[in-house]
């Protein structure tokens, strides 16, 4: 590990004047960019703590001198402000995440509008203190400590923050919570400890001692506290539980009954309904005839206050849903679990052209990152799913429809076009610069994590489907381009990112790009490679790299990266598995034949430097009727929602509208390439559109966790918590206390869909919610009638 940087920033120039605020704001923030804590010689300078620090990368900020105003306020989390001494008025001031330490006293509006955070004083505060606060249920809520007592108006709108006033050497010992508390408190709580003079708002507070969960939450983080200011030796005396009592705010349904008390209807009718109509009765005038009986605690039809609905497949399951092709992977189990495996690879195939190869093998699996089988006991194997369908023949397209698409680049965003263009009955040509198909995946990604006869027979498979041809070592020009929109109704452009990004600092001409080590790694003449190598970016191909070197005779490997190394999964597994080590932060100074040279001046032995920061699209065909978008040292191509450019005829899909995963490049494929079948065929175009199941409305106690993943299809469609779908186990129908629902038979919509529904008959039903709070999958719910 790194040894900590600190950096002391004074409030005073060379000269002894004090600096203003904004200009020590802007030292403070020059500073805390290379910093790891801060030591402020402050003179009285406003704003201090102001947007500083982040969670990846925590920064501590000392005050030594003198304080202004708004002490950490807009605090960000991952930073922590200790000022140790006093501070002027409004010490954490919007905070939204910050730990603010004041060892003395603070004055006026401590903590006014905080969302978020800890503010933590080691005295007594001033008036309005916790005014405004804010809270998103989302986040941990904001946390005022303060040791002494606290001014007037204090906790007044507070929406939700906590207040811990311990009542300890109070600047006001005869009332530690000043005059008036709570005021228009809707939210929040109050804990203190010692006398007040009981002017609380009874409107909007109540009073009472701590529960146990309540006092077991103020026991757990009170050492913490008293450490952070520094009197850990008032633990004892401050954990007498019956000295303390506890404020919290009144519900609003609390609120509505002090000021109307309940009221039955009959005597709302009599009171104030009829009154209002000059003693008349508006409902017999208008109706007659209406039946105006009782209506009982418990009924059926029309009377009930809600009903059952069967939202089968409404929702998307996380994997569906996360999945950029939204591969229906429930779907396929349920094909598995009922015997028909053939016709669950075929609805795979019709997604995705490389399940074994992307799904099984080198796809990180967002999809099953979201099971919400996990939180019973291990997410879904996809990887076993994708490569039991390597050797599966292709599917077979719809009739030929006369249309013809060109695809400029046969990497898996231009295969994945071809492909979804393929099976909807339209000719995709695909013109590609290289000798083989496949892009990236073929060329750059290491035989050991790509099985080479998986992806040879995927490609094989691509290769064997009707309407695709593939037209190879073709380069493309601003000539060739006119052409192709010519002569076919489209064309798509996915020629990826073959561009490496280089940084221009000195010796960078003796660096090896990324891009050009895998692809000649995986060829007949790999690079020489050194015993010694730094690999410059620690992200996933980064970690491709370190692999490669090994295999090609390195002995030492290290990734340097600017800032915390992003790689994850399988490729980090790798390369670690075989020696690599990550080193951040580091900053390139320069690459001599030593090896790279720190902005440190520190040396990393090396007779290899590899750069792997990204490449970007290299795009000299583009027509310039095609806008572009330049960004992070590179030209993407401006696309919609459903890959079109500015050119009515040309599309993109892939890395050259945004860097992403082989999946992503995919998804987008499937995605225009629906929208071109649509389009031609003259029908509307319909992109995914379901919304995601909330994992609550799962009944997951149905389930025992099992004591391994398992290692075939059968033992993963077995544990499929199905979200979403039906699973058709009849337990709706058996635990219905009447009876009302059934089950019939029906025509399913799709190839993929189910050819049966459960019904509930309205006239037995009684919305008693049990098959909705049964229900394993999250199909019934229960609405408003």
């Amino acid at each position: 590990m790194s040894e900590r940087k600190i950096i002391t920033v004074s409030g005073k120039d060379a000269k002894g004047l004090r600096l203003t605020s904004k200009i020590f704001e802007e030292e403070v923030r020059g500073a805390a960019a290379d910093a790891d804590e801060l030591v402020l010689e402050s003179f009285g300078q406003h704003n201090i703590g102001l947007r500083l620090g982040k969670v990846e990368r925590p920064l501590t900020i000392r005050i030594t001198g003198p304080a202004g105003q708004r002490v950490g306020c807009m605090g960000m989390p991952g930073s922590t402000i200790i000022c140790e001494g006093s501070a002027s008025d409004d010490v954490g001031y919007l905070n939204i995440g910050a730990d603010v330490i004041v060892k003395g006293d603070a004055t006026n509006g401590v903590c006014n509008a905080m969302a978020g955070g800890r503010v933590m004083i080691g005295g007594s505060i001033g008036a309005r203190g916790l005014t405004m606060t804010k809270w998103n249920p989302e986040y941990e809520k904001p946390e005022m400590w303060v040791l002494g007592s606290v001014g007037d108006t204090f906790a007044e709108f507070n929406c939700g923050g906590i207040a811990v006033i311990c009542g300890h050497e109070a600047k006001n010992p005869n009332n530690v919570l000043g005059y008036r508390p709570c005021v228009g408190m809707v939210g929040g709580q109050v804990y203190f400890r010692g006398t007040t003079d009981d002017s609380y708002s009874r409107n909007n507070a109540k009073l009472s001692k701590p529960t146990d969960e309540e006092w077991q939450w103020l026991i757990d983080r009170l050492p913490a506290y008293l450490e952070a200011i520094g009197r850990p030796e008032l633990l004892e005396s401050l954990s007498q539980r019956e000295e303390w009592n506890l404020l919290s705010a009144v519900t609003a349904q609390e609120r509505a009954l002090m000021f109307s008390g309940p009221m039955s209807m009959s005597e709302f009718a009599a009171r104030i309904w009829n009154n209002g109509f000059g003693g008349g009765d508006p409902l017999r005038d208008l109706a007659p005839g209406l039946d105006r009986s009782l209506i009982g605690v418990v009924e059926t039809g029309e009377m009930r206050r809600r009903s059952p609905y069967w939202v089968n497949r409404d929702s998307a399951a996380p994997c569906t849903y996360y999945c950029p092709m939204h591969i229906p992977t429930i779907d396929r189990l349920r094909m598995i679990r009922e015997g028909k495996n053939e016709e669950a690879y075929e609805m795979l195939l019709r997604y995705t052209p490389f399940p074994a190869s992307v799904c099984g093998t080198i796809c990180p699996n967002l999809c099953i990152q979201n099971c919400s089988r996990k939180k019973v006991d291990y997410s879904i194997d996809v990887a076993v799913l994708g490569q039991a369908v390597h050797n599966v023949d292709p599917p077979k397209c719809k009739p030929a429809t006369g249309h013809k698409v060109a695809i400029i680049g046969g990497g898996p965003a231009g295969m994945g076009a071809a492909w979804h263009l393929a099976l909807a009955g339209i000719e995709a040509h695909i013109f590609e610069r290289s000798e083989e198909l496949g892009g990236k995946l073929a060329q750059t990604i290491p035989w050991e994590r790509l099985t080479k006869a998986v992806w040879q027979m995927e490609v094989e498979r691509f290769l064997k489907t009707e309407l695709i041809t593939a037209h190879l070592g073709v380069e493309m020009t601003r000539e060739k381009m006119e052409e192709l929109k010519a002569a076919y109704d489209y064309v798509i452009i996915a020629v990826g990112t073959h561009q490496p990004k280089i940084i221009p600092f000195q010796g960078h001409e003796r660096v090896i790009p990324a891009l050009d080590y895998l692809k000649a790694a995986k060829s007949d003449a790999p690079m020489a490679t050194g015993k010694q190598v730094v690999v410059i970016g620690a992200g996933n191909v980064g970690c491709d790299v370190a692999a490669e070197c090994y295999r090609l005779g390195a002995e030492e490997v290290t990734l340097v990266d600017i800032q915390k190394p992003l790689a994850f999964g399988k490729e980090r597994d790798a390369a670690e598995a075989l020696g690599a080590t990550f080193k951040w932060p580091v900053m390139t100074k320069e690459v001599t034949e030593e090896g790279l040279v720190t902005d440190k001046d520190e040396l990393i032995p090396a007779q290899t430097v590899i750069i792997s920061i990204g490449d970007v699209p290299s795009l000299p065909f583009l027509p310039e009727s095609v806008e572009s978008v330049e960004i992070a040292g590179g030209s993407w191509i401006k696309t919609d929602d459903a890959g079109r450019t500015t050119d009515e005829k040309i599309l993109a899909v892939g890395d050259v509208e945004r860097p992403g995963l082989a999946t992503n490049a995919l998804g987008a494929a499937k995605r225009t390439a629906e929208y071109l079948a649509s389009v031609l065929a003259d029908k509307e175009w319909k992109p995914f559109a379901q919304k995601l199941i909330q994992y609550e409305a799962l009944t997951i106690a149905h389930y025992d966790p099992a004591e391994e993943k398992g290692d075939t299809e059968s033992q993963q469609a077995a544990r499929c918590l199905s979200c979403g779908s039906c699973r058709d186990c009849h337990l709706c129908e058996t635990i219905c206390p009447t009876h009302a629902i059934s089950r019939r038979e029906v025509e399913p919509v799709d190839a993929g869909g189910v050819s049966f529904e459960y019904v509930s008959d309205g006239n037995k039903c009684i919305a008693c919610g049990f098959c909705a709070d049964t229900c394993p999958c999250g199909i019934w719910t229960m609405r408003p009638y």
